[in-house]
């Protein structure tokens, strides 16, 4: 079988940086645009992504692994047409099945590369082992970055976490709650400094998503924004467009 999809985790140094409204969001944004897409929420028990959409998966891959339901149930079509995956809901539970979690979605990660364009990750906060296995299976990494210092450090820490294992890691960036293209390209651009001075190297740019009341406003309707006309949508739109065009099209790295 051809394996013909790309693999996006989104990941952040800290949490409170919108890292899962970006990729619930984006994801439905390429579904627009007629990509089969699938949404892995890598987080195993504080899993965002299906409130965020309003879902009920029938089952987790915790689950399946736990032989409480077959692994094809894991794979829940949502109601804009997007196959969402929900590593597990209970994090008390999962601990002890940690590697078996780990195979399962292993296994469905090959089965969705073959049957899907494009596969987006939901990664944890931080560096957990959830956090390395999402960041170890994509063909880009991408970091949610915030103009606030704490989480640019965070980010710093990951990116060098990254870097110092696999100095040829394809990163990326993406700027959320950025007043305009400038204060997007300029949080990018400053990160990529820092990174270039003490890491010798920049990730590249995807682009900037808005800071809008239709974000927050979307969250509490538990809708994703982009189902609705404006800034955000168009926003995302871009974005779509950008990774629809393949990482290794990527804008150079702001540095």
């Amino acid at each position: 079988m051809e394996v013909t999809s790309s693999i996006l985790t989104f990941a952040s140094g800290k949490g409170g940086v919108g890292k899962s409204v970006v990729a619930v969001n984006l994801a439905e944004a390429l579904v627009r645009d007629g990509h089969r897409v699938a949404l892995v929420d890598a987080d195993f028990g504080q899993s965002a992504s299906p409130v965020l959409l309003n879902e009920a998966p029938t089952a987790t891959v915790l689950d399946t692994v736990q032989d409480k339901a077959p692994l094809d149930e894991a794979l829940h079509e949502t109601e804009a047409g997007l196959t969402l995956v929900q590593a597990a809901d209970r994090p008390s539970a999962s601990g002890a099945w940690e590697a078996d979690l780990y195979a399962a979605l292993d296994d469905l990660t090959e089965r969705l590369r073959v049957s899907h364009d494009h596969i987006l990750v939901d990664a944890p906060a931080g560096t957990t082992g959830p956090v390395r296995w999402a960041l170890d299976r994509a063909d880009l990494g991408v970091l949610v970055l915030v103009g606030e210092p704490t989480a640019i450090a965070d980010a710093y820490r990951l990116a060098k976490l990254l870097w110092t294992a696999d100095p040829d890691y394809p990163l990326g960036t993406l700027v959320n709650y950025a007043e305009d293209s400038a204060d997007g390209e300029s949080i990018a651009e400053r990160f990529g400094a820092v990174t270039s001075r003490f890491l010798d190297d920049a990730p590249r740019f995807l682009g900037w998503v808005p800071y809008a009341h239709a974000i927050r406003q979307s969250v509490s309707r538990q809708t994703p924004a982009v189902r609705r006309a404006g800034p955000v949508r168009d926003a995302f739109a871009e974005l779509a467009r950008t990774v629809a065009r393949g990482h290794h099209a990527l804008s150079p790295a702001l540095s």
